[in-house]
């Protein structure tokens, strides 16, 4: 892999350059590439050439060597990685609207359709359908020894608003076939101000994004089991410092039945940075008109609990156990922290 491009934090904007560069790819991956014109496949890929001349990017003077940092480098694991040098064509725009090419007999596959003078629109293999293959197709890419960006394709691993992104096509399903694939915690961190909004509309929505999202710890035990007066010093044992799916400073953690939503038929899938997803199914209400929202609804609720001023349960299957005061409601969700 090319070089790391390190920078230091830059003069006025109160964020590392890593932080910049990173937010700026998770905006356009994950929301902005239509209104920028950027293509991009239904699995969210898009050329990394395609991506260095997006108009931010550009102003930020972010080089290659920096997108694979971004990559490599991200907590969260936020983007994946493809290296797909003998699919490369004459424009690199038309990359991002082929299926791009994975697994064990890619580089084959894809000089095979290149010997033939296929138009650049041919669908080659599509992604690796588990959450473990895309990781390694990740590392593969980063491990290669290539300075041509033209070679690569980026997507978002999870977050997307963008309507035209498939999730079906690289997300891994989960089933009630394969209960060795069910993660034992699943978990939906929210804030003071937002739980009573969620008990008032019936469960939770996507909220402007495809998906609503979901961490698969810390555990229920490990959260009640929290010192009161230590709950705001550090995490709750066992969890970790960083946990894909959920905001760190989440106050509300909303705990899923998942098997008995599975058996209901609410979807879900685990992305590859092992984030669990579902948009919910349409839950009809009286008096609404026109296509009913969709919602992992109250009934697959397990236990709400609260673990920033030591609370503890709040709701446990269906039943309202205590409501949060109206000094913790009244305050607003506190912004955003990476």
């Amino acid at each position: 892999m090319p070089g790391k491009d390190r920078r230091p934090r830059s003069q006025g904007q109160g964020q590392s350059r890593d932080v910049q560069v990173s937010k700026a790819l998770s905006l356009l991956l994950r929301h902005a590439a239509e209104k920028e014109g950027l293509k991009m496949n239904e699995q969210g890929y898009a050329s990394v050439t395609d991506v260095l001349e997006w108009r931010k990017l550009k102003s930020l003077k972010v080089t290659f060597p920096e997108i694979l940092h971004a990559v490599d480098s991200s907590d969260k694991k936020r983007f994946a990685l493809l290296h797909i040098p003998s699919a490369q064509t004459t424009e690199s725009t038309t990359q991002a609207t082929t299926v791009p090419v994975t697994g064990p007999n890619a580089e084959h596959e894809a000089a095979k359709v290149a010997s033939e003078d296929q138009p650049s629109t041919t669908v080659l293999e599509s992604a690796p359908a588990t959450s473990d293959a895309q990781q390694t197709a990740t590392d593969q890419a980063l491990a290669v020894n290539d300075t041509d960006p033209s070679h690569f394709l980026i997507r978002a691993t999870q977050g997307h608003s963008i309507k035209t992104v498939d999730a079906a096509s690289f997300l891994e399903p989960l089933s009630l076939a394969d209960e060795t694939k069910l993660p034992d915690t699943v978990v939906h961190g929210t804030f003071h101000s937002t739980w009573p909004v969620i008990l008032q509309s019936g469960g939770l929505r996507c909220m402007g994004r495809n998906h609503v999202h979901f961490a698969t710890g810390p555990s229920l035990e490990a959260v009640l089991a929290q010192d009161k007066d230590a709950v705001q010093a550090k995490p709750a044992s066992g969890e970790a410092h960083v946990i894909s799916g959920m905001r760190r400073d989440a106050q509300v953690l909303i705990y899923v039945d998942i098997r008995k939503a599975l058996a209901a038929g609410v979807p879900f899938w685990r992305s590859e940075n092992g984030v669990i997803l579902s948009e919910g199914i349409p839950v009809p209400k009286e008096g609404e008109k026109g296509e009913p929202a969709k919602f992992v609804s109250l009934d697959f609720f397990d236990v709400v609990a609260e673990r920033k001023v030591g609370l503890g349960k709040l709701w446990e299957r269906g039943q309202v156990l205590q409501e949060l005061p109206e000094h913790l409601t009244k305050k607003g969700n506190p912004k955003g922290r990476r």
